[in-house]
């Protein structure tokens, strides 16, 4: 069973500061092919995330000027976290209870990295494909 540190792997935080417009951040996200977005102030602290789904609901619903709104007028400030030395079953029923597709790790309190849905249910699979080969190689050896 691989760990949260494991399925994180050497990806690069990709980070927001606080005060950029709308506009610049979804360029962002669009230039990165990414779903969502930390923010973050000067000092690197996290303030909250803005995604996809927070441009829909929170700018575009409300007719916001996409270059004049500031990202900190929008994002989402409560945020689900979890600790590194959690298991990746347990980021799955987290983000099922609280019905989002991407959680975000923290170890010490930093932010180490984000996980979406499709991330952990690729371990799922990875883990029930080699279960399915162990049983079927005991029902079969001879």
């Amino acid at each position: 069973m691989k760990s949260l540190k494991e399925i994180l792997g050497l990806k690069n935080i990709l980070t927001v500061k606080s005060g950029t417009t709308i506009y610049d951040v979804t360029c962002f996200m669009a230039k990165h092919n990414i779903g969502l977005a930390p923010i973050v102030a000067e000092d690197g602290k996290l303030l909250g995330v803005f995604s996809e789904r927070d441009l829909v609901r929170r700018v575009i619903a409300k007719e916001l000027d996409l270059k004049k709104t500031s990202v900190d007028e929008v994002m989402t400030k409560d945020l689900l976290v979890a600790d590194i030395n959690q298991s990746h079953e347990q980021c799955l029923m987290k983000m099922k209870d609280k019905g989002t597709r991407h959680i975000l790790i923290i170890d010490k309190e930093k932010l180490v990295g984000i996980l979406s849905i499709k991330d952990l249910l690729e371990v799922d699979i990875k883990d029930q494909k080699e279960t399915i080969e162990v049983l079927h190689n005991y029902i079969y050896a001879r």
